[in-house]
């Protein structure tokens, strides 16, 4: 009986290698089949810059080379990076077959990508184009204050004749839900260090403290006056100027943009298309009428992404798009063939314990790729480029014990992007030399704990629970009661330690008094500019700065040297070979993301609308919610961004 059931498996395990030999012969069949061709920039092109693809700090597509490919490689795909952006818009500025740039759409953000921090970045390479002499048409319908800052780089602004355009300021949204939670019988109970480590407030209170609507305002104040100094050097106004249009007006009509110089001229995309066919010597091309502008795709601001493998002008014109133009220019920028190579890490969404998945930050996995940079002789620096709001207390700290022992052998420097808060600081202190842009949001050194329990909701459904412990403590982290005073009290002890290393990290880091990090500290959140009077960071600069910083502490001067970016990508080919790893990795839930099976992101997430003022308010529910689903860490203590801050 036994060799029997042995033969039955046996054959088993035939018939499974069989059926997967199979499948990858069938893939690799159509994979060769579907295989596309590399970018090519034709002559005279115009680059045509979609404003409503995402800017992602980190690397988020890599060149599919099938059908197959693209069924299966991260999710994330659809948004660019922004260091690609950046290097594609230097490039174009003296690249011959380039006649032009046009800026088109509606600059959507989820918080990371697209953030104010990174467009500062973006709005600079634009300049640069410009400074060359060379021609950038924008093109707005409707913009808002994150569009109109980014296309007042522009040489010309054209404003649709139906669109309006708002520059009022800014306003940031926090959404609470203490009284919903109470109405449903959800208990929360909090332990926290820092008057304003306000992150639990959106669970505690209706409304925000008067210390948290300090530092929001603070913040505001410090973001508007540098968007400000952005508008008026690119329009040739003066910033007080501005400020009373603002305050005055904030919806300007097309005609009152233009008479106020805000714009260039009001036309619709038709005539503006004129202007580019001059651009591309196109005079002998035929015109695209009215009766075609039905088949051509266009870029409003609620185009899929699928319409991006479209063209975005008539295809008689010469063009090609910024997220193809920018592999093309990455390659010729960065030296594949140079033996010593300065590494890129990303450090871009919420730290978190484990693997970690899309938009988060993993502690353990983050921690394998610093360590195998640390054995790398090739890799001669690394720039640890930071783009989150912190979360999980021992993620953060895997992660910067790591960046310590590769800062003793290599030197790290830090870039941050939109976001270096709490435990994105906390791994900051690692650095010898740290970077922000004016508008980063970073501080918020403190700590807290949050614990919810389901006792009311149980009770008014009739639920009961019972427990059977060997101490008096044994449930300490139970949800079905809330915590007595006595186990508040072992929580707390356990946040005070944990702030208290976070201070000594500081203190130590920015060779600061202890007492003045403790002034500066509370959980408050600072501007780039005001960390910097402060001593947080050490100088405002982009990434491309902080490159060559670490260049220099490496000693390569003007060796040539490439740069490698990490975490990669995964392409089809890599999803398939981790998922016969003996580690578990978190590509599975990326995987069933794509699919639509579940994973990082809710499919629901996926369908709501990016634009609109219904649309962002769920949006950013969504995301305040899901962020308390990912509170993981094992001692229960996060430092985590107060807020999710919703800016036009």
């Amino acid at each position: 009986m036994k060799q029997f059931f042995t033969n039955i498996a046996a054959n088993l395990v035939t018939m499974a290698l069989l059926v997967l030999v199979g499948l990858v012969l069938v893939f690799g069949i159509i994979a060769s089949a579907t295989r596309t061709t590399a970018p090519t920039v034709p002559d005279d092109a115009i680059l045509v810059v979609d404003l409503s693809q995402p800017l992602a700090d980190r690397p988020t597509e890599r060149t599919p080379s099938s059908a197959w490919d693209r069924a299966l490689a991260e999710p994330g795909g659809s948004r660019l990076s922004l260091r690609g952006a950046v290097i594609a818009l230097e490039a174009a500025a003296t690249d011959d077959q380039i006649s032009g740039v046009l800026l088109r759409g509606t600059v959507l953000s989820d918080g990371l990508s697209s953030g104010y921090g990174g467009l500062v970045e973006f709005r600079e390479a634009i300049a640069t184009v410009v400074s060359a002499g060379k021609p950038v048409h924008a093109f707005l319908v409707d913009p808002g204050v994150r569009d109109y800052y980014v296309a007042s780089a522009a040489s010309t602004i054209t404003l649709d004749p139906f669109g309006t355009l708002n520059v009022g300021g800014l306003s940031a949204t926090q959404v609470h839900f203490a009284g919903f939670l109470e109405k449903y019988g959800i208990g929360v109970q909090v332990s926290r260090v820092g008057r304003f480590k306000a992150a639990i407030e959106p669970f505690t209170r209706p409304d925000m403290s008067p210390e948290n609507r300090a530092q929001t305002q603070r913040y505001l104040d410090a973001t508007w006056s540098e968007i400000k100094r952005g508008i008026a050097q690119g329009r040739n106004l003066d910033t007080l100027q501005l400020q009373r249009l603002a305050d005055s007006v904030a919806l300007f009509l097309p005609a009152e943009a233009e008479r106020l110089g805000l714009i260039d001229r009001v036309a619709h995309f038709d005539v503006l298309l004129d202007d580019l066919q001059q651009l591309t010597r196109g005079n002998d091309l035929p015109m695209m009428t009215a009766s075609d502008t039905s088949a051509t795709p266009t870029m409003d601001a609620d185009s899929s992404i699928s319409d991006l493998r479209l063209p975005m002008l008539p295809t008689t014109m010469p063009q090609i798009l910024l997220r193809d133009y920018a592999r093309i220019a990455s390659v010729r920028a960065d030296d594949p063939t140079a033996r010593r190579k300065i590494a890129i890490v990303y450090a871009q969404g919420e730290i978190v314990n484990g693997e970690g998945g899309m938009d988060q930050v993993g502690g353990r996995a983050f921690a394998r790729e610093l360590r195998a940079l640390r054995s790398d002789r090739n890799v001669q620096a690394v720039v640890l480029r930071i783009n989150s709001p912190g979360g999980s207390v021992v993620a953060s700290e895997e992660i910067q014990r790591e960046l310590v022992l590769l800062n003793r052998d290599k030197p790290v420097v830090a870039s941050m992007g939109t976001l270096a808060a709490s435990g994105g600081y906390w791994i900051a202190t690692a650095a010898r030399r740290v970077f922000a842009q004016p508008s980063t949001i970073t501080g918020s050194i403190g700590v807290f704990a949050i614990f919810p329990n389901l006792e009311g909701i149980a009770d008014k459904n009739g639920i009961t629970v019972d427990t059977v412990s060997t101490g008096r403590y044994a449930d300490l982290f139970g949800i079905s009661r809330p915590r007595t005073n006595a186990e508040l009290a072992i929580i707390q002890r356990s946040v005070d330690a944990v702030y208290d290393a976070f201070l000594d990290r500081v203190a130590e880091a920015r060779n600061l008094p202890l007492d003045s990090v403790r002034a500066i500290a509370e959980g408050r959140v600072w501007a780039g500019e005001d960390a910097l009077a402060l001593g947080l960071v050490d100088e405002i600069g982009d990434l491309e700065d902080a490159l060559e910083h670490a260049a220099m502490l490496a000693g390569l001067g003007d060796d040539p040297y490439g740069v490698m970016e990490l975490p990669k990508v995964k392409n089809a080919g890599d999803v398939i070979q981790d998922l016969f790893d003996d580690r578990p990795p978190p590509v599975v839930g990326r995987v069933r993301a794509a699919l639509g099976l579940g994973g990082d992101t809710p499919p629901a997430y996926t369908a709501i609308p990016r634009t609109g003022p219904v649309g962002v308010a769920v949006q950013g529910l969504v995301r305040e919610l899901a962020a308390l689903l990912r509170f993981d860490d094992p001692r229960g203590v996060y430092a985590r961004l107060p807020y999710a801050l919703q800016l036009p």
